[in-house]
């Protein structure tokens, strides 16, 4: 048999949803408050991520393609000619003593060889390929404007929930009795959601890219939708929402401080049949 307080434990918190979504309608139609969005701080870090990164590529591959590889080509090319020098001299004073002119360029091919620790290793061709067409032009060229491109796309749309009830895009703001509708068929499962105005113009609000939007999104969703919606943008009910969650721990409270109202009523009256 279900304990009476487990009964009344489901009729509280079943109540405290209810209170709450009545004091929410409440205040948004008397004491809304304007609700303005801003991009996402983690996608604005995301976009100078990118552009730093690309950039950074692109510069790499310049310096490799315009400095690095010609130096290392010019080198190999140094090294193989004094290589070739020694040698040939070598098997010269093989067979007659070199004059001076022969033992100065000995002297400067040696020169030559000491500066390298190891041999040169000549760079091969698609290196230049690589650094010019993935790092200077996919990287440096292509990618640095796409997180600049992003940023600026973003920093273009922004939308503000007026305390009249009014709602306020880059392109024009719409009065409270210009919008008909909220769309929230893609609100859970894509975080987007559409405000329909009455002369058909369809907003798109898109929680993952700007902040502030569920607040509007449960701001609309309360005036349109009355009763299926919290004060954080979920369907009533729904145990992720903070709605859901006060509902149960003022339950939670209120049950535990029942059921001690009653033990302690039945611990009075055991007492007093003793006596």
């Amino acid at each position: 048999m279900e304990e009476p307080y487990a009964v009344g434990f489901r009729s509280l918190l079943g109540c405290s949803v209810g209170s709450l979504v009545a004091r929410l309608g409440t205040r948004l139609d008397g004491l809304l408050m304007a609700i303005e969005t801003k991009i996402r701080t983690s996608l604005t870090l995301k976009n100078i991520a990118l552009t730093v990164i690309c950039l950074g590529f692109g510069i790499w591959g310049w310096y490799d393609y315009a400095i690095k590889i010609p130096q290392e080509r010019a080198d190999f090319a140094a090294f193989k000619e004094a290589e070739k020098v020694k040698s040939e001299l070598e098997g010269e004073a093989r067979i007659a003593p070199l004059n001076e002119e022969q033992r100065a360029s000995y002297r400067e091919a040696e020169a030559v060889l000491a500066r390298f620790t190891e041999k040169p290793i000549e760079p091969s061709t698609y290196d230049d390929d690589i650094q010019l067409w993935v790092y200077i032009v996919g990287c440096g060229i292509l990618g640095t404007p796409v997180g600049i491109w992003s940023q600026w796309r973003l920093s273009r749309k922004r939308f503000k929930l007026g305390d009249d009830g009014s709602l306020a895009t880059c392109d024009a703001t719409f009065a409270a009795d210009q919008l008909a509708d909220i769309d929230m068929e893609r609100w859970m499962e894509k975080s987007i959601a559409t405000v329909v105005t009455t002369d058909g113009t369809r907003i798109e609000l898109d929680d993952y890219h700007y902040q502030g939007v569920e607040d509007i999104v449960a701001a609309l969703a309360a005036r349109f939708h009355p009763g299926k919606w919290t004060s954080d943008a979920r369907p009533i009910g729904d145990p992720k929402s903070r709605d859901t969650k006060k509902a149960l721990a003022e339950a939670e409270a209120q049950a535990g401080a029942k059921a001690g109202g009653e033990s302690d009523a039945e611990s009075r009256a055991n007492a007093d049949e003793r006596a």
